[in-house]
């Protein structure tokens, strides 16, 4: 897709996937190491692929290789001073990237984090794990992987805006804000007026209610989709007829109004205790049947129901191995291209480089990519996506965070949606002030900001016209319907190309457009499950416990925008437009890599470990002054361990190195434990940092609002609502140093802009718009 660019990678395990990812979208990757080389365990190998290595000394290094690159992304791995506005001084066109643990700026931009500090810092961990024990981590690390993928889009944002200007700009990337998307809509409660999230371990609150997810099966434990709403309970209503056939429950409970249920609990016309009592029953079935039985039935009767599966079960998917998503390299299977693209597929990548094997050609001459200007004197941009036009069939999550980018940076994206057919996040997920008002929804107001909103009833025959001369408008139609629903209503991919050749169109759903379980109904919760990432949540001795919500539909969404971004650079070079089929599934598998290589090659099945850690002890969260306060405490080395020993006053542990604290774990854990739970988490984390220990608090709500490190980013913006006057959503994890970005509303009311839309888009006139009224098209 991507062409001729070049990319040096300055990075360590921290920034990996970054360079991996541009790889695969076909660009040519320099690997610049130090001399003594990056050790080649199963992180280096999982995102080191397709890349060429060179080994680097010093600066003057680094600078040869970026007079001819297009791209530098760092991350304070080379063990030297980084210039890199000399390196853009000297190059004008160059981009460069900086992964940092908190940004380039700020309060905190030079305290130290590893995965845990930041996922505790991200607003996710407090929504992980049982509510009887501390949160949890999962548990093959996850924060630098989002920060990667965020880092990728950046570049890509910065790269469509260079190919009209000529010039390179910087990208800061923070891994606390890149993570804190995963605490999406929990970290947004305080300031909506909510209590904030309370840990489920896999489940979550729908108003008052404490909705569990995963039970026990015959053979290992299933994710259940218990759930109420306009969408999701015709589907629970499902499972409830298949418990009935079944003799487990009666047909006075098969009954009940799933649809409104939640509705008459608050009404009091059912109770708490009554869905104790269902999920009861819920549990005594599920333990009787396989997770063979219940995907079956899954697939067969549309149920929000999948087994949890574990690394070793994501290997073998039949599902995959249809669509041959994987990369087979020396008899392993690794993680293949995160999308499929019709017009320009991403490569299929080679193992790891050795250590400098590309020494002595990583100089041979090149062409330029030729669609780079000449730069300019232009100093700062409007908006870099400026001029781009999306069509936005999707919903819940997973694709419109994508579209949500885009809308940031400064794209024109309709919204499609009607009354008749509600969005799930305008009637769940929480609402302000706990007013369940579909205007007043929380999730929908951060995942739709920026966006113009048409209502338009899609059954209505005179609804297809509107829709098709939108597509002749539209560069981008991002859809996430079941496969097949688009084409069966004239908008396929092929319908589409005869109006408007150049057009990109993007279907994003669990597992793809093909393969036998393409038809496969669910959301981010159910693809985190069957993609393992419930099996390594939790505790080594309790069941699966998450991660939070659907974790998958954050994951997804820095893919696809990354995937639209390069197929709109392809088709700025070439005219071509393409359908991409993007599975949640397989992309998120990315993310877990070094566990699918662990297990493949040692035959040894990661799975949940708490929030331990192989390589560094003490590595846990401690309970601190008030309820549910924690720090995240990790000694990265023996001196931040003797650091920590010092401000603990116990030097009669001080001397002890990482083997002997590993055996000793369980009684350092109870001696820093009793130690900080007499301290507040707030003060703890600053003295731990200014001697040296890395560390942090696990952050509520209320603690990100207030974060100082994400206050001065304004990472959590105030915007505007016709109805709410002013309502607060979650930003984008990155800044561009030319370009500006921003939200200047939040998700729109219903057909808020219906009228901007057909008068000046489509330059309708009132006569059209009066038809369209008239045949209750409109809403």
């Amino acid at each position: 897709m991507l062409g001729n660019y070049r990319v040096i990678d300055l990075t360590d395990r921290r920034g990996w996937m970054a360079g991996f990812l541009l790889a695969q979208l076909g660009c040519d990757v320099v690997l610049a190491e130090p001399e003594e080389g990056w050790e080649r365990d199963h992180w280096f190998e999982a995102y080191n692929r397709g890349k060429r290595s060179v080994t680097i000394r010093s600066a003057a290094d680094v600078n040869e290789l970026a007079a001819d690159a297009d791209f530098v992304i760092d991350c304070g791995a080379t063990g030297f001073p980084m210039d890199l506005a000399k390196l853009r001084s000297d190059n004008p066109s160059l981009i460069t990237v900086s992964l940092t643990p908190f940004g380039d700026d700020g309060p905190k931009a030079a305290w130290s984090a590893t995965d845990l500090t930041l996922v505790a810092a991200s607003g996710q961990m407090i929504c992980n794990g049982d509510g009887d024990r501390p949160p949890v981590r999962i548990s093959i690390p996850q924060a630098w992987s989002h920060a990667s993928c965020q880092a990728l889009v950046g570049a890509l944002v910065a790269s469509d805006e260079r190919s009209r200007s000529g010039l390179g700009q910087h990208v800061d990337v923070s891994a606390q804000q890149a993570m804190s998307e995963t605490a999406l809509p929990a970290n947004l409660h305080g300031p909506a007026g909510l209590a904030p999230q309370e840990r489920m371990a896999g489940g979550v609150q729908q108003g008052p209610v404490n909705l569990r997810w995963t039970y026990p099966c015959a053979d290992g434990e299933v994710v259940i989709t218990v759930a109420f709403g306009a969408m999701i309970g015709p589907m629970f209503q499902r499972f409830m007829d298949w418990m009935c056939e079944e003799g487990a429950c009666d047909e006075a409970t098969r009954d009940k109004d799933w649809v409104d249920f939640a509705l008459h609990i608050q009404q009091g016309t059912e109770t708490l205790e009554e869905l104790a009592r269902v999920m009861d029953l819920i549990a005594d079935f599920a333990a009787d049947r396989t997770k063979a039985e219940f995907l079956k039935e899954s697939l067969e009767r549309g149920l929000l129901v999948t087994p949890v599966t574990d690394l070793a079960d994501v290997v073998e998917s039949e599902q995959f191995e249809a669509r041959k998503f994987w990369d087979e390299v020396e008899g392993i299977r690794h993680p293949g291209p995160f999308i499929q693209a019709s017009e320009t597929p991403l490569r299929r990548l080679d193992a790891a480089p050795r250590l400098g094997e590309h020494q002595s050609n990583v100089d041979l001459p090149r062409e330029p990519p030729s669609e780079i200007p000449e730069p300019g004197n232009e100093t700062k941009t409007n908006r870099p996506l400026e001029g781009l036009k999306v069509l936005d069939f999707s919903w819940v999550a997973a694709a419109p965070l994508s579209t949500k980018i885009l809308a940031y940076w400064g794209a024109e994206v309709v919204r499609l949606e009607s009354v008749t057919r509600p969005c799930l996040l305008r009637g769940a997920l929480g609402h302000r002030d706990d007013v369940p008002d579909q205007e007043n929804a929380i999730g929908w107001h951060a995942v739709n900001a920026n966006k113009l909103s048409l209502a338009i009833n899609l059954s209505k025959p005179e609804a297809k016209q509107v829709v098709l001369d939108l597509a002749n408008w539209a560069d981008v139609v991002v859809e996430s319907f079941t496969p097949g629903t688009l084409e069966s209503m004239g908008f396929g991919y092929e319908a589409l190309k005869e109006i408007n050749p150049g057009i990109i169109v993007l279907s994003s759903c669990v597992f793809g457009q093909t393969g036998p379980m393409k038809n496969f109904a669910g959301f981010g919760n159910l693809a985190a499950a069957v993609a393992g990432f419930y099996d390594i949540t939790g505790w080594p001795d309790r069941g699966a416990a998450g991660p939070y919500m659907a974790y998958t539909d954050y994951t997804s969404p820095r893919f696809t925008t990354a995937a639209l971004l390069a197929a709109l650079d392809y088709r700025r070079r070439t005219g071509k437009g393409q359908y991409l089929d993007f599975s949640q599934a397989e992309a998120a598998t990315h993310y877990l890599t070094p566990g699918i290589l662990e297990y493949q090659k040692t035959g040894q099945m990661p799975t949940r470990a708490g929030n331990a850690d192989t390589e560094m002890v003490p590595h846990s969260v401690y309970p601190c002054v008030g309820e549910d306060q924690w720090c995240a405490i990790v000694c990265e080395n023996d001196d931040q361990w003797k650091s920590l020993c010092v401000e603990m006053r116990r030097h009669d542990l001080a001397d002890l190195n990482l083997e002997e604290r590993s055996q000793q774990a369980e009684t350092i854990d109870e001696a820093i434990a009793a130690w900080t739970q007499v301290q507040s988490p707030g003060g703890l984390q600053i003295r731990l940092q200014r001697h040296g220990v890395t560390a942090h608090m696990v952050q509520n709500t209320g603690d990100c609002m207030n974060d100082p490190q994400l206050v001065h980013r304004d990472h959590f913006p105030w915007v505007p609502h016709p109805e709410a006057r002013q309502v607060m959503v979650d930003g984008i994890p990155h800044r561009l140093s030319r370009s500006q970005g921003g939200f200047d509303w939040a998700g729109p009311t219903y057909g808020q802009h219906s009228m901007e839309i057909l008068e000046g888009i489509l330059g309708y006139d009132g006569e059209q718009i009066a038809e369209l009224a008239v045949a209750e098209v409109l809403e």
